[in-house]
Parts: structure tokens; C-alpha cells; sequence
């Protein structure tokens, strides 16, 4: 009985400790921050954010109304290219087109259905 419980007891603290050793996520490199109530980047009481992380593919779609903005909150160089689109899955018009770090960008009352970071918006 006590062999039982020995081998449960050493088979549950390996399975324990292999847990906690999974493959580190990379460094964020882009993160822009979706702001659906505020034209100013600021967050309001009962307001809605939502998170674009460079990550996430070249195209994400996350709607958000024409009285918002969205503000870059990290990246790596001094300017990011952020396309905002009026179609979902990035098509229509882009809306958005760069970006400094912890700048504003009001949206100017056109609603945004998708989001993508890469270059072709931008002839690149």
C-alpha cells in the first residue's frame, strides 16, 4: 500500500513541476490600446477599451464607433504605421495611417470594423 502511494505521490510532484515549464512569450514589440467612448484617449466611467497587439495577425477585426481613438502604447521605433479600415477584414477605406508612441487619434466620427499593422496600406 505504501508503494501505491509513493508512486502516486512522485508521479503528481513530476507532473506538478512540468507545468510551470512552458515556452516563454516574446516580448511585446506593438501594442496599441482601442478607446470606444473617447475621442481623447482617455478612459472614461463605464467606458469600453480594447487591446490591438502586434501579435495578432495582419488584420483583427474589433469594431469601434466613430467617437473613439486609439493610441500606441508600446513599441520599439518612434513611429508605427496603424490602419484602421471600415470594412471588417480590412477592407474598405483606411482610415488611420501612423502613429507616435502615446500619440492620440481621433477617429473623427468614422467607424473602424478592423485593424492591421502591416505595411501594404502604406505602399510598403
Amino acid at each position: 500500500m505504501r508503494s501505491i502511494i509513493s508512486a502516486i505521490t512522485t508521479a503528481l510532484a513530476l507532473a506538478s513541476s512540468s507545468l510551470g515549464q512552458g515556452v516563454p512569450d516574446e516580448p511585446i514589440s506593438f501594442y496599441a490600446r482601442l478607446y470606444h467612448n473617447s475621442s481623447t484617449c482617455a478612459t472614461v466611467t463605464g467606458g469600453r477599451t480594447s487591446a490591438y497587439l502586434g501579435s495578432m495577425g495582419s488584420c483583427v477585426n474589433i469594431s469601434v464607433n466613430g467617437g473613439g481613438s486609439a493610441e500606441i502604447i508600446v513599441g520599439e521605433v518612434t513611429k508605427y504605421f496603424l490602419a484602421g479600415w471600415t470594412g471588417r477584414d480590412c477592407t474598405g477605406q483606411v482610415v488611420l495611417v501612423e502613429s507616435n508612441v502615446r500619440s492620440c487619434i481621433d477617429f473623427g466620427g468614422v467607424d473602424i470594423q478592423s485593424w492591421s499593422n502591416d505595411m501594404k496600406p502604406f505602399g510598403k
